[in-house]
């Protein structure tokens, strides 16, 4: 099922439909400590690679890698240890240095990140994914440009200083324009459009994480960064408003195998974002 409409901007966007049967899309934004929140990029959380690979090997979870491109030359023995999982696991670039957008020459980004990629997994990737969710409608071209076949950084939700998706959709989009599809992230539903994310179990708490749990919606993206598993060294050179954000709920290893063992007694399929862009595709 599909309905077409024309956008603001005259651009026209197909609505398509999440996988009809419960299905768990495990993902993770592999990059730099705390995103932008620190002014210097530091890579201490990736140093528990091998507990988060035990953990999703475990479970036998398939994995959509988005990676900082920059993290291939900072800690390329750490992107092995993922690389060399048992699951099935698919890496895209997501940025190079990961900057805030209004510091960050986004064609500049796109190309090196590229390249970085090509030249360390010696392939080109099919999906992209802007940090902090920041894509405008702009960028969509020249994803095109450069080969991608899908986006999956919408948040259709709210972030306050970097985004107000409250209006978009929540569901996949198929814009005809570019032969490109937009995956956004998921949200717990219409009316409540918390993300599904690790990011947002721990600092809403049991509350959210209980109901995400015992009634999650039928298709669940949930996103995850290493700083959400444990809390790095670097956490000391944060803010005191993101320290109060990172210092709740803070064993995330622990709260991510909860919610693992309990979309795996749902009966969830887990599987990954290229899975998912080759269905709509086809």
């Amino acid at each position: 099922m599909s309905d077409t409409y024309q956008t603001e901007t005259g651009r026209t966007r197909r609505d398509l439909a999440w996988p009809t049967e419960p299905t768990f899309f495990l993902t993770i934004d592999y990059e730099c400590d705390y995103g932008t929140a620190l002014e210097e990029n530091t890579y201490e959380a990736l140093q528990h690679t091998e507990e988060f690979v035990d953990l999703i090997e475990r479970f036998d979870v398939p994995l959509t890698c988005f990676i900082q491109t920059e993290v291939l030359d900072e800690a390329p023995e750490e992107v092995e240890r993922l690389r060399n999982a048992s699951v099935p696991l698919a890496f895209h670039p997501h940025s190079h240095t990961h900057k805030p957008r209004e510091r960050t020459d986004i064609e500049g980004e796109l190309r090196r990140s590229l390249e970085v990629y090509r030249e360390f997994f010696g392939h080109s990737p099919s999906g992209y994914r802007f940090p902090n969710g920041n894509i405008r409608s702009q960028d969509y071209q020249l994803l095109t440009e450069y080969g991608f076949k899908f986006d999956a950084s919408v948040f259709p939700s709210w972030r306050p200083g970097h985004f107000d998706n409250t209006s978009a959709p929540t569901n996949p989009q198929y814009l005809p324009e570019y032969d490109l599809f937009e995956i956004p992230f998921t949200v717990y539903s219409n009316r409540l459009r918390v993300p599904t994310a690790l990011s947002y179990c721990r600092l809403i708490g049991r509350p959210y994480t209980e109901l995400l749990c015992r009634r999650p919606p039928t298709t669940v993206i949930f996103n995850i960064h290493m700083h959400d598993l444990v809390n790095s060294p670097s956490f000391d050179d944060l803010s005191k408003f993101y320290q109060g954000i990172y210092s709740r709920n803070t064993n995330g290893l622990k709260i991510l195998a909860s919610v693992l063992k309990r979309f795996e007694a749902h009966e969830y399929e887990f599987s990954r974002i290229d899975y998912l862009h080759n269905s709509l595709r086809a």
